[in-house]
Formats: C-alpha cells, structure tokens, sequence
C-alpha cells in the first residue's frame, strides 16, 4: 500500500538552487549525476534526468511514497530558469540572420508578456526599443557617442564607434550584460560608479562584471565567452541557444522527480576547446595522481590502449586562448617545444589537455634542489636549445610571452656532458602574435619579475615582442646561473618589483657564475626594446663562446 508523503515537495531553479557536478552513469532514458546545493539545503544529493514518458511515471510513486526510512527520499524538482534568456536569444538570432545590430540590448528593453513562476513555459518575453538598432547592410551615419549604453556595449564599440565596431557579436557582448543584470536581480551594470564616462574606463582597463553571487559556474562561463576580448571569439546567437538548450532541466521538470531533475549532459560545453576533442578519458586515457600545479593541476596519465609514451593530462579552469591552441596544434616541427597529443573529453567541467610527460620535471625545481647542478658548458647548451625554440616561435609570427625556468621541462639530463640533455618549452598560456601594438583587453596576470619594462610602462598596448621575449630570456639565464634562485624573491610584493624595474634596478650577477655569460645576459636588459638583441644574434653569442675558458 503506498505510504503518503510526510515531506512537501518543493521546486528549486538549476544554476540559483541547485547545480550538477559529476557524472555518476546513466542510459539515453535515464541519467544520474552528483548534485550541489547552492543555497537552501546541505544535504547530499544526486540529480536524475528522465524521458518525459518515464519521467512522470517513475515521479508519481516517488511523490506517493516520499517519506519511509527505507525508500529514497525526493526533494522535488527543478525548474527551467532558463527559458527567458532562451527567448531573448531566440529572438537575437532571428535579429543577427536578417543582418541587423539591435545596439541596446539589457533588461530594460525585454517586455514581460506572460509571467508564471509555476509553470515556466508559460512565461512569454519580447524584445523591443530599436532605436539604436542598424542594418549590416547600409552605412552608418550616426556617431554620437554620447549616446552609446556604456554600460552594456561591447569593447570595441568603445574603443571605436564606426559601423565595423557593429557585428553581431557585439551584441553577443551586451547579451552577456544582460545574462548578468538578470541573475543580479536587475542590478544595474557597474552600480558602484556614478559616471558613465569612469564605466568606459573602467572597462577599456580590463575590469570585468563580478560573478554574480547565486550564479552557477556553468552559466558564468558562459558569460564571460560573450566578454572575449576578441569578438570573433564569442559565441554566436545560435551557439548561444544550444548551450542554454543544453543545460536547461528535462521536459519532466514540470513534475515531480527523482530527487532532482537536471540534464546530464557533459558541463564541459562551457568550457570546451575551440578545437574538437581527440580522446575520451577512461576510454582512451585514465587520470591517475596529482602531480602538481599551481595554476593548472596536473595529473598522471596512462593509455588504456598500447600507446606507449609517457603522458600527463592538464585541467584547466578556463578555455584556451587561440593563440594557445595554436601554439600546441601547429608547432609540432620543433624538437625543444614539448608535445600536445590533443584534447580530452571528460565529465569533470574542465578542459583536458593530454601532453607528453619530462621524466624529470621542470628546471627551477631541479636546480633550485640540487638535484641537477649542470656545469657552465652544460647551461650554455641548455640556454640553445631554449633559443632554438625561441627561434621556431617566432618564425610562426608568435612569442612565448611567459620564458622562465619553470617552463622549461627537462627530459634528459647529465651535469657534465652537454650532448646528453633534452629540454622543452612549455605553457604557452601567453603566448600572443609577435606585434607590439597589438591590444587586447583580457584580465590576465603578468609575470612581473619576468616581463619587459615595456610591458609594466603599457598604456593601452600591450608591448609584446620578440624582444621583450628577449628581456624575459635574460632573467631566465640568470635565475638557471643563479640555481634556480626566483627573481627579486628579496622583495615582498609585485608592487615593490614593478617599481624597481621601472626605476632601472637590475638582478646582480650570481656569485658562482662564468664571466662570459653575464655581458649576454645583461644584454637582454637595455630598457629600450630596440636596443637588445634578437634571438638569432644571442645564439651566435651563446655559441661563439671559448669553451676553454669556461667554468
């Protein structure tokens, strides 16, 4: 006989209540994941997707016998939160086919029509207010600046109000405005700063939208994919509404659930690689150990086929830049730069990337332990192969943006004997076209103690080029010289570093050190970019070098 509920089923929203974590398993007609309360309750959870026919089903008994010691208790069901963003995008779609620019997109311009907190797809919302909206197909002849929504357009509207700053994805930048105003509880973009004019700044400096604090982590991802810096980088409208599609709760929402509805789908499609996926892990690979990372966790890996090299899988917390991705699919004709396998798709929210494993580690760690004390002839030929690589790089039209002993993996080593050494560049989290002026409004943390002057002197451009990879090149012969000593490590904060460097301090030369080596170093570290060496000419140095005389 059923037993009648002694709990009151409730609704929770996906992304405010509620979000998924990992996989658990599950068929086409029924998918279970690990859920997470994001406010409300603590208890543990699972999350169940079921078929619409299924699903109602399975939920009528759950819903009758919700309640006994000895059968699992249902908390209630998720509703679709989603659906109005899905509307609007719907609709912007429609808009960006007829090749038209709406210009004003935020709260304020989508109209409720039908509102039902109870049954979500009644709700109805319509887009409105084209008065700054343009066609794609004739020329602009308005500029007036002043009336641009500051607060809700995209960068390069910003930086540049001509018709070409107008696409369909500066749209896609406003309609991540908009995602944020609602899930913000209509907030007004940049409340904390009165002027519109303090805004513009704000945001040509790099200063972002704070996550909202009840927003799901898939959501903001999916947000800050419409802030790229890099227009042709944001999803379009279309891609816009398969995301959404993707994570928005199952048909069977509108019912009572088993414990939780929520689709299973792989959280991944917010973070996914703008390339495709070359393996699957646990099919083609399997995650093993933590070996370390500080800004990216990295993992031991096997092969479950007989694949043989020796590999390690890299979690990252955000999407690759392009020109990362570049970096690891197209260098692969240079022996000093490490190797990317691909790609691999997972269940675990994080973009994986399968690479070759340094049987030794990287060089800071093995100097900076004694574990390898290499001879002056020994660093030379290790400062070459560095250079070699270097060379490839900017061959392509690209520099590494971030060279230090850190990021020089270490693969076969002897202290004594030159030829028998193997290293690799890696992380090219940095790396960006070899073009100066290149600009580029991405919140990223530069590696002060490495990085040019040029780059800490930056006042809208962003300074990098071969030669400050050059600058860069020198503090890192200088922190292998000095046994894996981090540079200005004297100093307490990146401020005090900054300064100095800015003032014309230099590292002192290390103590136990070949006399040959410090004029090329020092080289590196004119303040003026035009007046260092290239890559070609420090290796003409490196390899002119008596090794008679050498330490």
């Amino acid at each position: 006989m059923a037993i009648r509920s002694k709990f009151e089923l409730e609704r929770y929203q996906y992304g405010i209540d509620i979000r998924k974590t990992h996989h658990i398993y599950g068929k086409d007609d029924k998918i279970i994941s690990f859920g997470e309360w994001i406010r409300r309750r603590q208890d543990r959870c699972i999350i169940v997707e079921m078929s619409s026919d299924i699903g109602k089903h399975e939920a009528f008994f759950y819903q009758e016998l919700n309640g006994h010691d000895h059968i699992i208790r249902t908390f209630g069901s998720i509703e679709n939160n989603l659906n109005q963003i899905i509307y609007i995008a719907n609709a912007m779609s429609f808009i960006a086919s007829k090749s038209i620019v709406h210009g004003d997109l935020g709260c304020r311009n989508v109209l409720v029509f039908k509102l039902d907190s109870n049954q979500p797809k009644n709700n109805l919302v319509k887009i409105t207010d084209f008065g700054l909206a343009r066609s794609l197909k004739i020329s602009s002849i308005s500029k007036n600046y002043s009336i641009i929504p500051k607060r809700y357009c995209a960068l390069e509207i910003l930086r540049n109000n001509d018709q070409s700053s107008y696409t369909e994805k500066s749209d896609v930048y406003s309609m991540g405005v908009l995602m944020w105003e609602a899930l913000s509880n209509s907030e007004i973009p940049y409340s904390y700063i009165a002027d519109d004019n303090r805004v513009v700044q704000v945001k040509l400096d790099s200063e972002r939208l704070n996550r909202p604090p009840i927003c799901d982590r898939q959501l903001w991802s999916l947000m800050e994919s419409c802030w790229e810096n890099d227009r042709e980088w944001r999803p379009t409208f279309e891609d816009i509404k398969d995301i959404l599609s993707v994570i928005k709760p199952s048909e069977v929402s509108d019912v009572p659930t088993s414990i939780l509805s929520y689709d299973g789908l792989n959280p991944l499609v917010f973070l996914r690689p703008p390339i495709g996926y070359t393996f699957k892990l646990n099919v083609d690979v399997t995650r093993n150990g933590l070996l370390g990372g500080r800004f990216r966790k990295i993992y031991e890996a096997q092969w479950i086929s007989s694949r043989q090299e020796s590999i390690v899988l890299i979690e990252m917390d955000k999407a690759p830049t392009k020109y990362e991705v570049s970096c690891y699919t197209d260098f692969n004709n240079c022996r000093h730069l490490i190797n990317t396998f691909g790609f691999v798709e997972n269940n675990f929210g994080s973009i994986m990337l399968l690479q070759e494993r340094a049987p030794h580690g990287h060089l800071q760690e093995l100097l900076k332990n004694n574990t390898f004390k290499p001879s002056s002839m020994v660093l030379i030929d290790i400062f070459l192969q560095i250079i070699d690589a270097m060379i490839y790089i900017i061959s392509k039209g690209m520099i590494h943006g971030d060279l230090r002993c850190s990021n020089v993996l270490v693969f076969q080593m002897n202290s004594s004997k030159p030829e028998e050494n193997l290293i690799k560049l890696t992380n090219f989290a940095f790396a960006r076209p070899n073009e100066p002026s290149l600009s580029d409004d991405r919140r990223v943390t530069i590696p002060v103690e490495y990085c040019a002057p040029e780059i800490l002197r930056s006042a809208g451009r962003l300074n990098y080029s071969e030669l400050s990879d050059v600058y860069s090149m020198g503090v890192l012969m200088w922190e292998a010289c000095s046994q894996g000593r981090l540079p200005y490590d004297y100093l307490i904060s990146n401020k005090e570093v900054r300064q100095k460097k800015l003032n014309g301090e230099k590292l002192p030369r290390p103590w136990i050190f070949d006399r040959q080596i410090w004029p090329i170093i020092k080289s590196c570290w004119y303040n003026e970019p035009q007046l260092r060496d290239d890559f070609k000419v420090i290796k003409t140095q490196l390899s002119s070098i008596n090794i008679e005389y050498v330490n």
